[in-house]
């Protein structure tokens, strides 16, 4: 059994643009103050996965702590499948749409409490093509905007809203064919969504009906850029123009570019051009500390 002392802490160096050197030391006096032991893992980009795991192994953790943005977040969660540990997070990224989904608070010393406090939840994750996604994974138009800010030379929200015109400037319509166990979906798209929560980090609302408790994804659609049906999503409206959006929730579906190589990115990582994707639903994946269980 893990220790009840024991803390590791996970941090993405050069995720946002919180100082990772503070988030660190106010993280080691927390623990010192409470009496538990912290272990400090510092991701690279290279073996990180492998890294992960021989620690929880070696170091047993009972709480892993995650600062940085939804990817980040990502390579904790494949860490812990299986695993006891309760994961808590600490946004710190240029996207931090989990923890906007569990409402975590954006003060730091806050979502600390959070992070390590006894309110607990174990929620579902997707896996897509061998990885897992908690959050918001997508083909098209969102999954180049992440390609554009990840190779763009400005973090953070400026940076966000400089790819974003970049990003409508460039965007292209492709066709798909989506198979789940109830149908079969041919359309024209500017963006596919493969959606275990709400809300992008940004605070846009792509799936009014996201609950990552609840066994389910949704498989949303956008079949063309249409500004009333996106003020529409922001505002959480269920009800949209079938000939703009369509979304049905799933626990399984196979999703397949029938012309062309789209972009693709899960949880705010960019994953290159695919054909075809396969999601399927992983019900109560790991237990993580959210402020209110009850309400995800």
């Amino acid at each position: 059994m893990p220790s009840e002392e024991k803390v590791l802490l996970i941090v993405n160096p050069i995720s946002g643009n919180l100082e990772k050197e503070d988030i660190v030391d106010l993280v080691e006096s927390h623990c010192k103050t409470s009496s538990r032991q912290l272990e400090i893992y510092t991701t690279t980009g290279k073996n990180d996965l492998q890294s992960i795991i021989r620690l929880l192994d070696e170091y047993k953790p009972s709480r892993v702590l995650v600062a940085g943005g939804d990817g980040t977040i990502s390579l904790a969660a494949h860490a812990l499948e299986g695993r006891e540990a309760v994961m808590g997070i600490l946004p710190a990224g240029s996207s931090n749409g989990l923890a906007t989904s569990f409402n975590v608070p954006t003060d730091f010393m806050e979502a600390l409490d959070v992070a390590l406090s006894s309110k607990v939840a174990r929620i579902d994750g997707v896996r897509i093509n061998g990885e897992i996604s908690l959050h918001l994974s997508d083909l098209g138009l969102n999954a180049l905007l992440v390609k554009n800010f990840e190779e763009g030379d400005t973090r953070g929200q400026l940076g966000y809203a400089k790819e974003v015109i970049k990003t409508l400037t460039e965007h292209e319509t492709f066709r798909v064919r989506i198979r789940t166990a109830e149908e079969v979906l041919e359309t024209e798209a500017v963006m596919v969504v493969i959606a275990n929560a709400q809300k992008y980090g940004t605070g846009v609302a792509i799936n009014p009906y996201g609950n990552i408790l609840d066994g389910l994804f949704e498989v949303v659609i956008a079949k063309k850029w249409d500004v009333i049906e996106l003020v529409k999503l922001i505002a959480g409206s269920t009800e949209f123009d079938p000939e703009v959006v369509t979304m049905f929730s799933v626990t399984h579906a196979e999703i397949e570019c029938l012309d062309q190589e789209v972009d693709f990115q899960i949880d705010g990582e960019y994953k290159g051009q695919v054909r075809k994707i396969t999601a399927q639903m992983i019900p109560q994946l790991l237990s993580v500390a959210i402020p209110e269980p009850q309400t995800v």
